[in-house]
């Protein structure tokens, strides 16, 4: 949970809608269509690999994505959760393999750029290399800050804010609560939230004791959110009774 001024959200919100609609000209424009294809992943498959030979950029139309990379023990550390409007290996623009792997957590349509044609047209379209380099500029911002709290949050805040991103990104709202079917597993919170497995499965057991959440095979339910973000305000400024400006972004 991170504290935001309103104004910014609502920049980053219409420079993501505004880079999306310029890609989407680009795509079915007569002298540019050429440049952007429209790509299918079915869940399970991969969008890029780590290591991998750098080709191109894709733009997330449709899907979930998750992003991930390998350390030196071979454990995955999960980077981020991508959805519509999200670019997936520019963190490759000036090298010459990916850094990281995405997967599909479910079936994902993607523009697909290549890495000369992306270069060749930022170079002559100065509108969409504004666009892309504030929406890369907020959310640069943005991951610092998640990882300024996650070095300051203790095991179960940890957690709690893994969930709570997590409901944001793949979660589908009902009246009552969230639902959640992806990265869900307990290896897919420990490695996102940073916490040991045997510590995440702990948690999770008290979260569920405690009604904040609901556990079932392949899903987890956020029953109570209020309470959850509750808890990480008052870790956050306990004395503080700012209520407003703390959000998850895309």
């Amino acid at each position: 949970m991170y504290e935001l001024e309103d104004l910014e959200q609502h920049d980053y919100n219409v420079n993501q809608k505004l880079l999306l609609k310029k890609l989407t000209y680009i795509a079915n424009h007569d002298d540019s269509v050429h440049l952007v294809q429209v790509e299918l992943f079915e869940k399970g498959s991969y969008l890029i690999r780590e290591k991998q030979v750098v080709k191109g950029y894709y733009f997330i139309l449709d899907g979930k994505v998750k992003v991930f990379n390998t350390a030196a023990n071979h454990k995955t550390q999960i980077l981020k959760l991508a959805i519509r409007g999200c670019v997936i290996g520019l963190s490759g623009f000036n090298s010459a393999h990916y850094g990281a792997s995405a997967l599909a957590e479910d079936d994902v349509t993607a523009y697909f750029i290549s890495q000369s044609d992306l270069k060749d047209f930022l170079s002559l379209h100065q509108d969409l290399s504004l666009l892309l380099i504030k929406t890369l500029a907020f959310k640069v911002r943005y991951y610092e800050i998640r990882q300024k709290h996650l070095s300051l949050f203790p095991a179960t805040e940890r957690i709690i804010d893994s969930l709570l991103l997590t409901a944001t990104k793949f979660g589908t709202k009902t009246p009552k609560n969230i639902i959640i079917k992806h990265c869900v597993s307990r290896r897919d919170i420990s490695s996102f939230s940073g916490v040991s497995l045997e510590n995440t499965i702990r948690t999770l057991r008290k979260l569920q004791k405690d009604k904040y959440i609901t556990i079932a095979p392949g899903t987890i339910t956020i029953e109570n959110k209020e309470a959850l973000v509750a808890i990480l305000r008052n870790y956050c400024c306990p004395n503080s009774h700012h209520q407003k400006g703390y959000c998850y972004i895309n």
